[in-house]
């Protein structure tokens, strides 16, 4: 069976290219996010249970952090203005470093570390870090680009 030729496009992304995106996150969010995926975990929704925890507190949705941080790849491709659309193709390599409290502020740092350009793809850094400055979730993001179907 022949190998599918892969369709070129020009990766509108180079290496060094950086996005950020700060947000603080809120008890509406940590409840609205529990609602979505139906985790009720103590460790979020509990707070005199986790009074007794090394935490001392509730703590954020380690995935909740790291959807928050996804937003940077959508505003790199914004700062570029994109003429190609993409996908996430995943994510290697997710570590969830320090734990993320109510009201915690977090930046995400979204940068281009390799292309691909036989395959299409971007793999980038993605480093979340809180307030204080120290990295809370890290992971390498795959972006997948992909032509715009041909007009007939």
């Amino acid at each position: 069976m022949a190998k599918k030729e892969i369709k070129k496009v020009e990766i509108p992304l180079h290496i060094g290219d950086t996005a950020e995106f700060t947000k603080t996150v809120t008890e509406t969010d940590v409840y609205l996010f529990g609602g979505i995926t139906a985790d009720y975990s103590q460790m979020h929704f509990n707070e005199e249970f986790m009074k007794k925890t090394m935490y001392g507190t509730r703590i954020v949705h380690g995935i909740l952090t790291f959807a928050i941080g996804c937003t940077a790849s959508t505003k790199i491709q914004e700062q570029v203005k994109s003429p190609v659309p993409s996908a996430s193709y995943g994510y290697d390599r997710l570590r969830f470093i320090r734990p993320v409290f109510f009201g915690d502020t977090l930046t995400c740092r979204y940068t281009v570390d390799r292309i691909e350009e036989e395959t299409n793809r971007t793999f980038s850094k993605l480093e979340i870090f809180n307030q204080h400055g120290e990295i809370v979730v890290a992971a390498i993001h795959i972006l997948k680009f992909f032509p715009l179907e041909e007009e007939a």
